[in-house]
């Protein structure tokens, strides 16, 4: 095959991944609305690649979850239904628990010895951002909270289940931490998961972690059932 022809595939299989890419960003960020339907000339125009890039990424997330694609219909952002909710938060509780568990006792063995200094900073900086009227900033804290669990239980392939599980919840979780009573209950919870893994204490880790995915299942379902406080 000549170079060029070469050059170009990559280059269109690069463009494809980054066009990808901003698409689940903006289903991830709330631009793009749950059960919406995918303009794919207008997100083409707007990313100033062909109709086809396009098409070609939203084809390739539709097995991430986050999208539906219809026979003569198109493509929508998915719309998770409460009992998707119920599965993914019982994928995530066990995962998450079995992680923090994991970490507390790496942390005793000495394997992770920075983790709970830096549990104990984000921690300090999701109590700063609190009491803020815009909790964007907290739910990026949130997700580095969880991320630095996951990567503490030294289980990489655990960390890919999750990663999937987590990308496909936010589409409604987001919304769970956009309420302030929400949001201290969290760092509430933050902190028991936090203060047991800086023990060494596995079993306390594990029943925190519990606690809080289950704690944030119910109050989401509370939320749609009655609008009231969502997940945490």
């Amino acid at each position: 095959m000549d170079n060029s022809v070469r050059n170009i595939g990559s280059r269109r299989a690069t463009l494809a991944v980054e066009v990808r890419s901003e698409i689940e960003r903006m289903i991830v960020d709330g631009e793009l609305a749950a059960g919406e339907k995918l303009n794919e000339l207008g997100l083409a125009t707007t990313m100033g690649v062909s109709r086809g890039t396009v098409r070609e990424a939203i084809r390739s997330l539709v097995d991430t979850g986050l999208i539906d694609l219809f026979a003569n219909r198109g493509a929508f952002v998915h719309e998770v239904t409460l009992q998707e909710v119920r599965n993914l938060y019982d994928l995530r509780r066990a995962i998450f628990a079995m992680a923090c568990s994991a970490a507390a006792r790496r942390v005793r063995e000495g394997e992770e010895p920075t983790l709970v200094e830096r549990l104990e900073d984000n921690l300090a900086q999701m109590r700063r951002v609190e009491g803020e009227t815009d909790p964007a900033v907290y739910y990026e804290l949130n997700i580095a909270f969880h991320d630095m669990l996951m990567e503490g239980a030294g289980n990489p392939k655990a960390k890919t289940i999750y990663d999937n599980l987590v990308r496909e919840m936010h589409l409604f979780r987001r919304r769970g931490l956009s309420i302030a009573s929400n949001i201290a209950k969290s760092v509430e919870e933050h902190t028991a998961i936090t203060e047991a893994v800086a023990a060494g204490d596995p079993e306390a880790a594990r029943k925190a972690a519990d606690n809080h995915i289950t704690s944030g299942m119910a109050r989401y379902i509370t939320m749609t059932e009655g609008d009231g406080p969502a997940a945490g």
